[in-house]
Order: structure tokens, then sequence, then C-alpha cells
């Protein structure tokens, strides 16, 4: 199986920043990558999100599997892992259950599931235009002390690739 890692967000517009790590989703999820075994892409810069998907998509064409890693954060009192794939893909939806279970039994985290992102809403255009299976993983919330369980990146990456290599179908 040909997988492909995004790194969710970018330098100019890096993402929820988590005080608790003291790093964006963008430089946090930056470093998780570089463990990763798999090829990493980074979003198109200069231009707006949805043409920075539409650009990913074209570039992402004979891949397997796209993940697109991310962190959540929202308001201090919210925590647990979470996934969004494209609605009516049972493949990533059974695949985001199976990582969330690994991150919670991992890191004692709230298991909020793996869930289908809604046209229009968060991850809508990623999952939209990615031509292959895909998935956006959020593993925590950056504003909850939860966070500090992932400061290790490479600890993370190492979960990342059990999880693909062990829930994935070989080619």
């Amino acid at each position: 199986m040909k997988i492909a890692v995004v790194i969710g967000h970018d330098k100019t517009s890096p993402g929820a920043f988590s005080k608790h790590l003291g790093l964006s989703e963008y430089i946090y999820n930056s470093e998780v990558a570089s463990y990763l075994p798999y090829d990493t892409f980074k979003r198109p810069p200069g231009v707006g999100y949805k043409t920075q998907m539409q650009l990913l998509g074209k570039q992402l064409k004979g891949y397997d599997l796209i993940v697109e890693l991310h962190f959540n954060a929202f308001n201090n009192s919210v925590s647990g892992c979470e996934t969004l794939s494209y609605p009516g893909n049972t493949f990533t939806k059974n695949l985001g259950a199976e990582y969330c279970r690994l991150i919670t039994n991992q890191f004692c985290n709230n298991n909020r599931g793996a869930k289908q992102a809604s046209e229009g809403g968060r991850g809508w255009w990623f999952l939209h235009y990615m031509p292959a299976n895909a998935i956006i993983v959020e593993p925590f919330f950056g504003d909850s002390p939860e966070s500090l369980e992932f400061k290790n990146p490479k600890e993370y990456a190492e979960i990342i690739v059990d999880w693909i290599e062990n829930s994935s179908p070989k080619r």
C-alpha cells in the first residue's frame, strides 16, 4: 500500500497552538512526520485553502491512503482523540475507529470516535479532493493538559506506523 502523509496547515496558517507543548499544529506535526517512513507533503503556499486541497489532490494521485496530521483545540475544557473521513467511506471510518482505539489505549484520553465530515464543514475539502482513501487524524486537544502525553513526537509517530501497518490491507 502506498501511503502519503500531509502535514496539516502551513507556515503562514499554522493551526492551533498548544501552550502545553509550546508548538503549533504545523510545527508539531512536521516533527511527527519526520519520523514516519512515508512520503510527506506540505500544503502548497500562497493560495487559499480550497485551492491548496485541489493542488494537493493532483499531486497525490497514485497513493492508496492519504493521512493528514492535525490536533484539535477548543476552549481549554475538551479532550480526546477523533478522526474525520469522507461520508460513506467505510474503509477510512473503520481505520479511524482503530486509530482512536490505539491512541486511547496508549494515552488514556477520551475516544471521541471516527467521524464523517459534513459537506462544507471541517476537513471537507481535504477529504473531497483527495484521489484515494483519505483520513484526518486528531489525537488530542492542544489546549488541554492531555497534550503533554504527546510531548514525544517520535513515540506518537511509532503509533501511527503501527496503526497503518497493522490496520491497512497489504497489496
